[in-house]
């Protein structure tokens, strides 16, 4: 979607880096397949690769869901955006648990490497996980954007002040 405000802007933006973290994720899944547990030694592909979504999954699980949850989500209720709000609170909800597990794998993988049962929970968190943050985010870049820009596209100041808060 083209945001036309900068909190659109900010949260697309955002998006997108999740996005394509998470092609590259899908990208590694596939390969793990093929050549089964990768190695995580130093300057190693897969090592980035989690290292990167460790990353992810902090900004992601934290400053932003909590942002939209605290600054974006009440201000859509108020304009009857109830059915919408709840639905994407209701997706945080179950993506965080998720999210943290994997993010505990991620940081055993950092310190250890994998072994075939913790990469096998990673597999298994990492698929939830992609499942469940595309089908968010399909529903972010359209239904939840949108209703941003309508929302800001005539309050420019409640736009500056939304985006200087926003920690994504």
């Amino acid at each position: 979607m083209h945001a036309t405000t900068e909190t659109g802007r900010r949260i697309h933006e955002d998006h997108d880096r999740t996005i394509a973290m998470l092609n590259r994720l899908e990208e590694h899944l596939r390969d793990a397949e093929t050549f089964g547990i990768p190695t995580l030694g130093p300057d190693t592909p897969a090592r980035s690769l989690v290292a990167d979504l460790d990353a992810l999954l902090d900004r992601e699980l934290g400053p932003h869901f909590d942002f939209e949850e605290r600054a974006v989500f009440p201000l859509l209720a108020e304009r009857g955006a109830h059915e919408l709000v709840q639905h994407l609170t209701d997706e945080h909800e179950a993506m965080r648990p998720v999210g943290r597990r994997l993010q505990r794998y991620c940081a055993l993988a950092l310190s250890e490497g994998f072994d075939e049962e913790s990469f096998g929970a990673f597999l298994h968190f990492a698929e939830d996980l992609v499942e469940r943050l595309e089908r968010h985010l399909q529903v972010e870049e359209t239904a939840l954007l949108m209703a941003v820009e309508t929302m800001l596209a005539d309050a420019p100041d409640l736009d500056r002040a939304l985006a200087a808060g926003y920690g994504g």
